[in-house]
């Protein structure tokens, strides 16, 4: 089959869509995968077709406005920013995916490309199959993310109506550009939401997320929404990606030198001022005895300049699952790919959120016994070391490990990649 995934979003977006693509042409298939075009050369590197899609998301959020935005912490804020942009960038979006979908015998659609590619998959008959990487559909069990407090435990009623009104919310945002689309496509205009046109057509919405973090999710939901776990790259990828290419040698070596230490990762949290949180942290770890290691992710800390003291090491990129197992807890954003790699390793994690499924993700850690979590718009020192001090107990990892025993480690991808031939038959 010839099979097209235009995409969106950041490398935690595209990271787990890579690992499917690999796999389907491991099966036979030609894979293209429309992808931001700062990640182009990512999913080329792997091996798979690529032409640019949609915005470059991550230059959006590392601007002053999307900085901001994301230090506010609001989803409904950060929702009118990506509208903003994109009602600069959607005639020429439209345009990207059904570029990408062209001549395919099958679309596979990510949560923020389903609209677009459903319509395109009605005007041309091209099946549909969709990946979800957080519960984005209602139910009863779970608010919308973003909608209430994550430690708030409301009714199904009240959750329920988290969903009614955010997925009127999209609709309305989003709903002029997506009839822009389906005029071009000849199609009538719809006020119908995604979901809804999805449910209406039957199509299959792969949950691309461990159904451990989310208890009493998958008995709301029917055969149409399997979940699959963490789609994870296999050894070969990672090392044509770049994934190993790190100092992991000078990394371990610190490591082992002393006690365990804890990860920090700043991912793609807003850090405005880098050279504060880093002190944070230094403090932070040596109020508590522990050794710090520190990821700068997006932030603009020099790895090389920084000055800190012997308990603390900030490095580059690396391979998580090379060094998580020798830490003793980990401290980041909630990114699922991130959260995946801390829980699988034995971490009690502190998720310091941002927004969007992030602060729902840290919820679910807190909820499930496995760690802590502090918005980021609320850390500071103090809430920094009494959220991460319960975490390095000995009963605490050891609850964690238990938990890491559910999750889904092998075979992700080609359960997903299953599910995608399936839906092209």
């Amino acid at each position: 089959m010839r099979i097209a995934i235009p995409l969106t979003g950041t490398r935690g977006d595209v990271h787990p869509i890579v690992a499917l693509g690999v796999e389907l042409r491991r099966r036979g298939h030609e894979v293209l995968i429309g992808a931001p075009p700062n990640l182009v050369e990512f999913v080329e590197s792997a091996g798979l077709a690529a032409r640019a899609c949609g915005p470059d998301v991550q230059q959006l959020y590392s601007s002053e406005q999307g900085q901001r935005a994301l230090a506010a912490g609001n989803t409904l804020r950060l929702m009118h920013m990506v509208a903003q942009q994109m009602a600069g960038y959607a005639e020429q979006m439209n345009r990207e995916v059904i570029e990408v979908c062209a001549g395919a015998d099958l679309i596979v659609a990510s949560t923020v490309t389903e609209d677009r590619a459903a319509s395109v998959a009605e005007a041309t008959g091209i099946p549909l199959i969709v990946l979800h990487y957080f519960p984005i559909r209602a139910n009863g069990a779970y608010p919308f993310p973003g909608a209430l407090p994550p430690h708030w435990n409301p009714p199904a009623l009240v959750n329920r109506a988290t969903w009614l009104f955010a997925e009127n919310l999209r609709r309305v945002v989003f709903l002029r550009y997506l009839n822009a689309l389906r005029t071009t496509l000849g199609l009538r205009r719809s006020l119908t939401s995604p979901a809804a046109a999805l449910a209406r057509a039957r199509v299959t919405e792969v949950q691309i997320y461990d159904p451990a973090l989310v208890p009493g999710l998958p008995e709301q939901w029917d055969e149409r929404r399997p979940f699959t776990g963490f789609l994870s790259l296999d050894h070969e990828t990672r090392t044509a990606v770049g994934d190993l290419a790190g100092d992991h040698d000078a990394i371990l070596s610190w490591i082992d030198a002393g006690e365990p230490p804890v990860f920090f990762g700043f991912g793609s949290m807003p850090i405005r001022d880098s050279a504060a949180v880093l002190a944070m942290v230094e403090q932070v770890s040596a109020d508590l005895g522990v050794r710090a290691l520190v990821s700068a992710g997006w932030s603009d800390l020099d790895t090389a300049a920084a000055r800190t003291g012997p308990h603390v090491k900030i490095v580059g990129p690396f391979a998580y699952d090379v060094a998580f197992p020798r830490c003793a807890a980990a401290v980041h954003h909630g990114g699922i790919g991130t959260l995946f790699e801390s829980l699988r390793a034995g971490l009690p994690t502190l998720v310091c959120s941002v927004s969007f499924e992030q602060p729902m993700w840290g919820g679910q850690v807190e909820r499930l016994g496995l760690g802590g979590h502090i918005p980021f718009t609320r850390l500071t020192a103090d809430r920094l070391r009494a959220g991460l001090a319960p975490l390095l107990s000995d009963e605490s990892r050891a609850r964690v490990r238990e938990f890491a025993r559910t999750l889904r480690t092998e075979g992700a991808a080609e359960y997903a990649a299953d599910l995608v031939e399936a839906a092209g038959k």
